[in-house]
């Protein structure tokens, strides 16, 4: 008699199921049952006693089984690896179960197994249509629950009635669907091949506990409405094909994850709040190449707000411009590669150098009237009067939104900015304010404390100025330019 090249030990097997959730055994059966073709039916009856799980799946597939044989045959050849949008692949599920049960007995169309303490044998029942499996294993009371409270996380496909033992598990509408190219497994001459395909996916919001079994929902990475894994996201994803999965069935790669945090960015990124922007899906969503430059400018806006520069290196005085106008300074550190790629492309920050460049050669010279030769006059009274300083002041005009600069006792107001009307009248509040706010830069930028004191320092001299010598303003409207 010829003897098969391998054995296979179901207690060894059993072994390596141990420390595994005991939900992967409802999910494989339940897999079984919706991946038969014509199935409009699936019922779930879970019954816990003394330690023991009697669990019961019927369908009501046309076929049956498609290979009755199949329930005992390690890694046997299944259509299922030929086409995509079957859950099943490697033939080795029902093995799994079957390892941890005291008692199993699958009754179909084309015949009934029974296995038990003698072995596996035979029997005579069958069914007009569809399949009953029912298995015995051995569990806690705490297993029991956690596998009772998984069944109401499945999201059955429209066209099944899913029920859990009296209760009807109803197909859920997605909140928002999309379709998506993604990597799957799929059979090619005899091995099963990695591939890429485009598939829809489904995003399903999370929803509060319904009923004394079920906690608030967490979010998962479901196959075709069974739950993979638990996923770090604010919405569970559903994919309508295979996912590319190692043999335990249990283990995404961290790539995959990626891209599907990136489909749900792209779907989501006007609903993401300051409270979870920040969140490690966003941030990984914001790292690929697929995100839209609608989700990297909506996450920029809703972490940093409307006014936010990036730090150019070496650029001091832009970085001082720029917490002084009320803009957030972003710093290189603060994100990845990646993520900085794709900032970059879609425009979505600046940096400090663009949103306030330095007075270049090419600003060009503004032509003063009586008003801007009086505030110069004002800038001098200001700086001698609270620094006992000198400083020349100049009227140019080049881009961007620095109103001024102050360099090497150099004031120089940039009337492309500020429009001539700025200046009039030559004492007022903003121009003053304005004047007090550059020259104060003597004494630091805008982030030390040397600064802000120069400012309080001033003011206050001006005070006793203005008190003492009220000629010291007015006789300004006398003077000319100097």
């Amino acid at each position: 008699m010829k003897k098969n090249w391998f054995e296979v030990s179901k207690e060894g097997l059993r072994q390596l199921q141990e420390g595994k959730s005991k939900d992967s055994i409802l999910k494989e059966l339940v897999q079984n049952a919706w991946d038969e073709d014509g199935v409009t039916f699936c019922n779930v009856n879970l019954h816990f006693l003394q330690g023991q799980l009697t669990a019961v799946v019927r369908d009501d597939a046309p076929e049956g089984f498609k290979e009755l044989a199949h329930a005992f045959t390690l890694f046997a050849p299944t259509y299922k690896r030929l086409d995509p949008e079957k859950r099943g692949r490697f033939n080795i599920g029902e093995k799994q179960v079957l390892s941890m049960c005291k008692r199993a007995i699958i009754i179909t169309t084309k015949g009934s197994i029974i296995f038990d303490e003698t072995g596996r044998h035979r029997g005579r029942s069958k069914t007009n249509r569809g399949s009953t499996v029912t298995v015995s294993i051995r569990m806690k009371q705490s297993e029991f629950q956690s596998m009772l409270a998984s069944a109401y996380t499945y999201l059955p496909p429209k066209g099944i009635r899913f029920e859990v033992n009296t209760d009807l598990i109803p197909y859920r509408e997605p909140y928002k669907t999309v379709e998506a190219i993604l990597p799957t497994e799929i059979q090619r001459q005899d091995k099963l091949a990695k591939t890429v395909r485009k598939t829809k996916v489904d995003i399903h919001q999370l929803r509060e506990n319904r009923d004394e079994f079920t906690k608030p929902d967490k979010a998962y990475l479901y196959e075709m409405g069974l739950p993979i894994c638990e996923i770090d996201c604010d919405y569970s994803v559903d994919v309508q094909q295979k996912i590319p999965l190692s043999i335990d069935r249990e283990t995404v790669s961290q790539s995959y994850l990626k891209k599907i945090f990136t489909i749900v960015l792209n779907l989501t990124h006007d609903e993401i709040s300051s409270r979870n922007v920040s969140e490690v899906w966003v941030r990984e969503g914001m790292s690929t190449k697929e995100v839209s430059e609608e989700a990297v400018k909506s996450v920029v806006k809703t972490r940093y707000g409307d006014k936010v520069v990036v730090a150019a290196p070496g650029d001091a005085l832009g970085k001082d411009k720029a917490i002084a106008s009320g803009y957030k300074v972003v710093y290189g550190s603060e994100m990845s590669a990646d993520e900085w790629s794709n900032i970059r492309d879609a425009e979505a920050i600046v940096s400090t150098r663009e949103m306030f460049p330095m007075k270049s050669e090419e600003s060009e010279l503004v032509e003063i009237d009586e008003n801007m030769e009086r505030v110069a006059k004002l800038v001098q009274r200001i700086a001698m009067k609270g620094l006992s300083i000198h400083v020349a002041v100049s009227f140019r005009s080049w881009s961007g939104t620095m109103l001024a600069q102050y360099v090497n006792r150099h004031l120089t107001f940039n009337v492309g900015a500020l429009g001539k009307d700025f200046f009039d009248p030559p004492i007022c509040a903003g121009v003053i304010d304005l004047i007090i706010h550059e020259i104060g830069h003597e004494k630091g930028h805008h982030t030390e404390m040397a600064y802000h004191q120069c400012l309080s320092s001033m003011a206050g001299k001006l005070i006793e100025v203005a008190l003492d010598d009220p000629n010291f303003f007015n006789s300004i409207y006398k003077g000319k330019f100097e």
